[in-house]
């Protein structure tokens, strides 16, 4: 079975301008080599990523399931739909095809009650497995402040996938460093948290936190950033995952932001097909090791 641990459903109405632009201005700089228009001052207007875009991704990639990440942004800039709107969209979405789409909550835990008390919902009307968190929104895991909310993602058995690494514009990447998350680890030993990205810039934190904490995981997702440019970097990061954390890491794809530069069933195939490691190492991070997360 392959699983790929981090894709994206959204709406554009959920998508606060400023993070469109972000993601349009890397694209824009190559208008006048690539054969496309970029209005970044239109925000663009259709960009929703539905269940059926994920399907027909996976079904050309061969992958049997994904977990979906509702993102919170809105704490840092306003959209105009709600976190709880929102949601409520990402776990109906997903309801059409149970067997293969897998929603977590997105929610920001600086929202206090609330926050809790949306995870309480969706566990209880969709049995939800995990929760997405973006400490680039502004907070540390080891704050007190989000130490209730933490406190119910480990009494409701929440897997948790944080963001690691880079982050722009409005976001703060100074909350991003993986080593902000062994507070957190040592005080739930029963809840898996998986480091997004590698932890980016911080590969070798995870690394590390992966080795020491059994309840530390993480997913190769945006590596295929290397990707047509550079492949041996993207395959000499999978040769250090072999080597280092061939227990810890999952197959990810952070669907659809590489899908113009560089789609998500290639990046499959790249994974499925190069010489990085051995077949067993391979079915691990391609689905073993996050069925072990999720249980399933």
């Amino acid at each position: 079975m392959i699983i790929d641990s981090h894709v994206h459903l959204w709406l554009r109405d959920h998508l606060p301008d400023a993070m469109v632009r972000m993601y349009l201005e890397p694209l824009a700089a190559l208008e006048g080599l690539m054969d496309w228009d970029v209005q970044t001052d239109q925000v663009w207007p259709e960009y929703t990523v539905g269940p059926d875009k994920i399907l027909e991704a996976m079904d050309a990639g061969g992958v049997d399931r994904s977990v979906v990440l509702p993102i919170d942004f809105n704490l840092v800039e306003g959209a105009r739909l709600g976190v709880e709107e929102y949601n409520a969209w990402v776990f109906e979405s997903c309801a059409g095809a149970p067997d293969r789409l897998i929603p977590f909550i997105g929610v920001d835990p600086q929202r206090g009650a609330q926050a809790v008390e949306l995870l309480e919902r969706y566990v209880k009307r969709y049995d939800a497995k995990g929760v997405k968190l973006y400490p680039s929104t502004g907070w540390y895991p080891h704050e007190e402040r989000v130490r209730a909310f933490l406190d119910r993602v480990d009494e409701l058995g929440l897997v948790i996938i944080t963001h690691a690494g880079a982050a722009w514009g409005s976001l703060d990447e100074r909350f991003s460093e993986p080593a902000f998350w062994e507070d957190v680890l040592q005080r739930y030993p029963d809840t898996k948290v998986v480091m997004a990205h590698l932890g980016g810039r911080w590969r070798q934190q995870t690394y590390r936190m992966c080795q020491e904490y059994p309840n530390c995981y993480t997913d190769c997702s945006a590596l295929q950033g290397w990707l047509p440019s550079d492949p041996q970097t993207a395959i000499s990061r999978l040769q250090e995952l072999a080597s280092l954390i061939p227990d810890k890491v999952s197959f990810g794809s952070d669907f659809p932001l590489f899908e113009l530069s560089y789609t998500t069933p290639l990046w499959t195939h790249f994974v499925r097909t190069q010489d990085w490691a051995d077949e067993d190492t391979k079915a691990k991070l391609l689905g073993g090791n996050m069925r072990k997360v999720l249980g399933i």
